[in-house]
C-alpha cells in the first residue's frame, strides 16, 4: 500500500466510525487501529464486528487495546470492577441487549465464541516503515524496545509522554486523551517536542473527536476528525 491509514480510539462509537471511515481509500491506505473498540460507547459489539470484518475481508490492521484486555480479564473472572468501572456495562448491553442477565460471562462467551478468539489474538504493535504503532506506547527504559511486556504496550502514559524516545521511528499511539497531553484541553492530535511520538485519542467519549492520520511514503500527513453525531 502506497499510504497508511489510522483509527484512534473509538470505544463503541459506531456511527461516527463509518463516517470517519468515508477518507479511507481502499485501494491505497493500509487500514489500522490502534485498538480500545468498546466500553463507554452504546455500540461495542457493531464496532468489533466491523473491524473484524475488516481484518478478514480488507487486510485491515486491529492492535489490541488495554480496554480488550480488561474485557477478556472479565470474561476470565479477573478484575471485575475495573472492567465495570471503564464502561463495562454499556458494552455487555450492546452485546446481550439487556443488563438483566444472570451470568452475562457465559451469555458472552456462548454467544461471540469468534469475537473473543479475534480480541484475544490481537497484536500489540505494527510496523510500517520509520513508523511504530502501538495503543499506549513504549517503555523507553528498557534497551530493546520489542521487549515490553503487554502491559507497557497497553496501559503505558507517564513514562513514555515525558521521556525521550530511543526506537528511531515516529511512534504514534493512543490511550491517553490528548486533551491529556495538550497545555490546553482541545481535541486535536499531540505532537511531543522531539516529534517522534503522535497521540491520536481524540477523546470522543468525553466529549472530543475520534481522529484519522494518513501517511504516505514520503512522510507527509492529513488529519481527519469526527465529532460526536446527534443522538
Amino acid at each position: 500500500m502506497d499510504n497508511v491509514f489510522v483509527v484512534g480510539d473509538i470505544h463503541g462509537c459506531y456511527d461516527e466510525l463509518i463516517e470517519l471511515l468515508q477518507h479511507w481509500d481502499k485501494k491505497k491506505d493500509q487500514l489500522i487501529f490502534l485498538g480500545d473498540y468498546i466500553d463507554r460507547g452504546k455500540d461495542s459489539r457493531k464496532v468489533v464486528e466491523l473491524v473484524q470484518r475488516l481484518v478478514n475481508e480488507q487486510w485491515a490492521i486491529a492492535l489490541k487495546g488495554n480496554h480488550e484486555d480488561m474485557f477478556i480479564n472479565w470474561l476470565n473472572e479477573w478484575q471485575t470492577e475495573r472492567f465495570i468501572r471503564n464502561g463495562g456495562k454499556e458494552t455487555i448491553h450492546s452485546f446481550l441487549g439487556t443488563s438483566d442477565e444472570i451470568d452475562e460471562r457465559r451469555a458472552i462467551a456462548e454467544t461471540f465464541p469468534q469475537i473473543i478468539h479475534f480480541l484475544k489474538q490481537l497484536p500489540l504493535y505494527y510496523e510500517w516503515g520509520n513508523y511504530l504503532f502501538v495503543h499506549a506506547g513504549i517503555n523507553p527504559e528498557r534497551a530493546e524496545w520489542k521487549e515490553n511486556t503487554s502491559h507497557d504496550f497497553l496501559w503505558i502514559r507517564d513514562e513514555f509522554h515525558q521521556q525521550a524516545n530511543p526506537t528511531n521511528k515516529t511512534i504514534i499511539f493512543g490511550h491517553t486523551p490528548v486533551q491529556m497531553l495538550h497545555s490546553e484541553p482541545h481535541a486535536t492530535p499531540w505532537y511531543s517536542e522531539c516529534e517522534t511520538k503522535i497521540g491520536m485519542d481524540g477523546g470522543l467519549v468525553f466529549g472530543g473527536k475520534l481522529l484519522a492520520l494518513r501517511i504516505n511514503q514520503s512522510g507527509a500527513f492529513t488529519w481527519f476528525e469526527q465529532s460526536k453525531l446527534a443522538e
